[in-house]
């Protein structure tokens, strides 16, 4: 009887050291350990922030067309305001929900230049392009659709188109920034509604003044999709103006974002 429960226990220990468990960073498996080295670590590491990488391309780029296509369909002015807030609601968790190279390029200057800096506009714009070929796919006379493309009223000198562009662009940005990069509102859920209603209200106010764009990339696209040679020194003529206009825009809101979290820096030490 004594043979026969030691045994026993002889078989219940040689089970457990059979047995694989698994901790962090370490395999344990027939009482070995193996240890992973720094290198599968990293590797690890690397691929994880490939693959989020990949994934907020990907939304840039999903996001954008969504925009581009609702902006160049609107019945009412406020769309491009309301569809902006269900994608930063949608997808501002996984990319930050920029979807327009003006605002890329802020937070880029603000928080610092990264792959993002490069991959996230060229989404946009191929976004920007794909939104607006649905727009001409779904609509026959698009040409003569009268928000499809962003252009300046006659009476609108090209100097004037780019500070009407630069200026709500600055307003839009400065609010993303303050929103969504500020670390006291980033997690706060009236960042989104916050953005669609200043988008909503910058395009309603200058709608007959430049289109609103306030995005290079919704101004882009259906320029792209409308080229032939018989309206290319049309349509490309007064272009620039949705370049130059959100990016100064764009530029300045960054600046003056730095200069306050600085002036506010000052203040806490004084204090």
């Amino acid at each position: 009887m004594t043979t026969d429960l030691h045994l026993r226990n002889r078989d219940q220990d040689v089970a457990q050291d059979q047995q694989v468990m698994f901790t962090e960073g370490i395999t344990v498996y027939d009482g070995a350990e193996y240890i992973d080295s720094d290198k599968t670590i990293r590797n690890r590491l690397i691929s994880n922030r490939n693959k989020d990488l990949l994934r907020a391309i990907f939304v840039e780029f999903l996001g954008t067309l969504i925009y581009v296509f609702i902006s160049t369909n609107p019945n009412f002015l406020l769309a491009p305001g309301f569809v902006l807030t269900s994608l930063m609601v949608a997808f501002g968790k996984i990319s930050g929900g920029h979807f327009n190279p003006a605002i890329t390029l802020a937070v880029s200057i603000s928080s610092g230049f990264s792959k993002t800096t490069i991959f996230y506009p060229i989404a946009q714009i191929i976004g920007g392009i794909a939104g607006a070929g649905l727009t001409k796919a779904v609509h026959f006379s698009f040409e003569d659709h009268s928000h499809y493309r962003t252009v300046l009223d006659r009476s609108v000198e090209p100097e004037y188109g780019i500070i009407c562009e630069g200026l709500i662009t600055f307003i839009l940005v400065i609010t993303y920034l303050m929103s969504i990069i500020d670390k006291r509102n980033k997690d706060s859920s009236m960042s989104p509604i916050a953005i669609g209603f200043v988008v909503a209200a910058n395009h309603f106010a200058t709608f007959r003044v430049t289109g609103g764009s306030m995005n290079p990339a919704r101004s882009f696209g259906p320029v792209v999709c409308m080229s032939n040679t018989q309206i290319n020194h049309i349509i490309w003529k007064y272009h620039y103006v949705y370049w130059v206009g959100p990016t100064a825009g764009s530029i300045i809101a960054a600046v003056v974002y730095r200069f306050i979290l600085s002036t506010e820096t000052s203040c806490c030490i004084n204090c």
